[in-house]
C-alpha cells in the first residue's frame, strides 16, 4: 500500500497548481480534481469493490489519479465519491450498496447530483449534466444511475461491470426495471426503507448515451442473477446491450449501446483506463 500511495502522489505533483480537494461529511466523502484552466464539464469516476484490507478514500484518490492527465486533456473537473462500506457498502442479498444506488444516509445517486450540483458553478459550461465512468462495482453504479438519470448524462462509460439493471418489469430491481419494495439494513443495524419505481423510456434515453468496455480475459464465470443472459462479464455486456437497443427502438429511439471487448487484458481498471478514455471522448470536440 506505501508503494500504492507514492505512486499517487507522484501522479498528483505532476499537475502543478492544480487543486485537490477532500470533503468529508455525514452523508459521504469524495476527491475533486480541479485543473489549472477552467473545466468546461465534470467527469465523476465510481471505483470498484474495497479490498479487504484497503481504505475506500485511498481506492477513490488512486481511481482519481489514473484520469488527471484526461482531465487536463479534456478540460474536465473530477469528482470521485468515496463509497465506503459503512455508508455504502454491501448489504448481502443481492443488494450491493452504492453498486445499487442504495446508501446509509443518502442514496448513491443523490449523494453523486449533490456534489454535481455545487461543482458546477467551478465550471464554464455551468451545466448540471456531467460524464460518467465505473469499473467493476462501479460499473454496476453506473449502469444503473444512467437508467435512473439519463438526463443527466452527456455520456457514460462501463468497464467491466459485472452485473446490470436489465429493461424489463419481470425482474425486480436492481437486476430489472420492476418495482422494489424493501427494508435495508446496514451492518450497524441501520435500517432504511426504500420503494423503488422505474421507467422504461429512461432505459431508452439511456441506452442513447452509454457503452461498455471490458477485458477479452475477463470470462471468470459470474453468479446466476434474475434477467441476466449468459455466463461471465462480456456475455452479460453483450445481452444487456442488446436488449437496451430492443427497448429504445420501441420508444422510437436510436439505442446505440456497444460493447468494446478488449483482447489481452483481464479484469484490470487500470488496463481498460485509456480505452474507457477513448470511447467515452470519441465525439468530443477538444478544440
Amino acid at each position: 500500500m506505501r508503494k500504492l500511495l507514492f505512486l499517487i502522489a507522484m501522479l498528483l505533483s505532476l499537475t502543478v497548481n492544480a487543486e485537490i480537494i477532500y470533503e468529508q461529511s455525514l452523508e459521504g466523502d469524495f476527491y475533486a480534481y480541479i485543473p489549472v484552466q477552467t473545466p468546461k464539464n465534470i467527469l465523476v469516476i465510481a471505483h470498484g469493490m474495497i479490498p479487504k484490507n484497503d481504505d475506500a478514500a485511498d481506492i477513490a484518490k488512486l481511481y482519481l489519479s489514473r484520469w488527471i492527465r484526461y482531465a487536463d486533456q479534456y478540460n474536465l473537473l473530477l469528482i470521485a465519491p468515496v463509497f465506503d462500506t459503512p455508508r455504502f457498502g454491501n448489504l448481502g442479498g443481492g443488494f450491493g450498496g452504492y453498486r445499487n444506488l442504495f446508501g446509509k444516509h443518502t442514496s448513491a445517486d443523490d449523494f453523486v447530483n449533490q456534489i454535481v450540483k455545487r461543482y458546477s458553478i467551478k465550471t464554464s459550461s455551468g451545466s448540471r449534466q456531467f460524464y460518467l465512468y465505473g469499473h467493476s462495482a462501479g460499473g454496476q453504479f453506473v449502469n444503473r444511475y444512467v437508467v435512473t438519470h439519463p438526463e443527466k448524462i452527456i455520456r457514460a462509460v462501463i468497464s467491466a461491470a459485472g452485473r446490470y439493471s436489465y429493461p424489463t418489469t419481470a425482474s425486480e430491481w436492481p437486476y430489472g426495471a420492476g418495482n422494489l419494495s424493501k427494508t435495508l439494513q446496514w451492518k450497524d443495524g441501520t435500517k432504511k426503507h426504500v420503494s423503488v419505481t422505474k421507467h422504461l423510456r429512461n432505459y431508452a434515453i439511456a441506452a442513447s448515451k452509454v457503452s461498455i468496455v471490458i477485458g477479452g480475459k475477463d470470462t471468470k464465470p459470474q453468479p446466476k442473477r434474475p434477467a441476466h443472459i449468459g455466463n461471465t462479464r462480456i456475455e452479460f455486456a453483450k445481452s444487456w446491450a442488446k436488449q437496451m437497443n430492443q427497448n429504445a427502438k420501441h420508444y422510437g429511439i436510436n439505442g446505440r449501446v456497444d460493447v468494446h471487448v478488449i483482447p489481452d487484458v483481464g479484469h484490470s481498471s487500470s488496463k481498460l483506463t485509456p480505452f474507457c478514455v477513448k470511447t467515452l471522448f470519441s465525439a468530443l470536440n477538444t478544440e
